[in-house]
């Protein structure tokens, strides 16, 4: 008789639980009150996208429906709500990401060129969460913002001091210099890190994260595990430059928006990959003696300027379960 071993809660498909305390949000730079309003997002607008942007996912919460996410919701943030809704449906899986409306600071960039991006961080959903950093994308003047990534702020993390909805931030692209790194180099390198663990060239380059600690000690234990049942575990981890975004903060540094994909695969010899009741909603196809699992990851980082003492660092991020597959 084979026996049954459980991957799915005890590391490879764990939430990341992104709890404590974060360092206050520093209020929007709106620096010559006297000069004409220069970002391409004022304030009453910024306040009617939010608005819309959540009464948009308040319609397709109700109904656990991605394909009612259509004007002010896309890119990765449908496939993320869509595997949510998911789990939810099931019954025995967790509710949708709680997106508060109450904002602590608006960032916009400014009106010449596109894409364009517009960020908030919100209040904490409750006294067990922190603040989410949001990101909209208008890609040209005819499209909407749409929300395109949300991911809860690391504990102890800080967002650096940003322009508001007066000035606007730049809008930077992957290869933009001026920094510590470029943000194309920083994903690189950071990508590294994570998939070397602690003994990466990279790991004092960046300051510490929640995010890669608990990425490291659920590859580790699901090691272990799978070396017990004499299989193997495996994980591979992508950058999506494409779907990346870059604001320059107010002090000549930048602020990159970007999803990682996560690939995990957890075998055993001779056996069966059980998965838990609380995931089996996204499950395609007959699990025996392999489990791939698929994470679309959601990343804020920070990189300094150029003459900067500060350290590159991840200061928001989300860990979110696409799917289940046999490998």
């Amino acid at each position: 008789m084979n026996a049954r071993f459980v991957a799915g809660v005890t590391g490879a498909s764990a939430l990341l639980l992104l709890t404590g305390c974060v360092a206050e949000v520093p209020a929007p730079v709106t620096e010559n009150p006297e000069l004409p309003l220069k970002a391409a997002v004022l304030e009453p607008q910024s306040d009617r996208i939010a608005e819309e942007t959540h009464a948009e996912l308040e319609a397709a919460d109700s109904e656990d429906d991605a394909e009612l996410l259509t004007d002010r919701v896309g890119g990765p943030a449908v496939t993320i709500r869509d595997a949510q809704y998911t789990l939810e449906d099931d019954g025995d899986g967790p509710s949708p990401d709680d997106l508060p409306q109450a904002t602590q600071a608006v960032y916009t960039v400014g009106a010449e060129g596109w894409p364009r991006t517009m960020a908030a961080v919100t209040e904490p959903a409750g006294e067990d969460s922190t603040p989410v950093v949001m990101m909209w994308v208008q890609e040209s003047i005819d499209d909407d913002y749409q929300l395109r990534q949300w991911s809860h702020m690391i504990p102890g993390a800080a967002i650096p001091a940003m322009n508001g909805t007066t000035e606007g931030a730049q809008q930077l692209t992957v290869s933009a210099e001026g920094l510590q790194m470029t943000p194309e180099e920083a994903i690189d390198n950071y990508l590294e890190l994570l998939r070397e663990g602690t003994d990466s060239e990279f790991e004092e380059t960046f300051a510490p994260d929640s995010y890669r600690d608990q990425l490291f000690a659920a590859r580790e234990t699901l090691t272990d595990a799978a070396s017990e049942a004499d299989g193997e575990y495996e994980d591979s981890i992508e950058g999506d430059l494409d779907n990346t975004f870059v604001m320059s903060t107010a002090e000549g540094g930048a602020l990159v928006f970007t999803p990682l994909t996560v690939e995990s695969s957890f075998s055993v010899d001779d056996g069966i990959v059980e998965i838990s009741d609380a995931q089996q909603s996204l499950v395609d196809g007959d699990i025996e003696e392999v489990a791939v699992y698929d994470y679309l990851d959601t990343l804020v980082m920070y990189i300094p300027a150029a003459d900067s003492e500060d350290q590159p660092a991840v200061v928001a991020a989300d860990h979110n379960l696409i799917s289940i597959s046999a490998g």
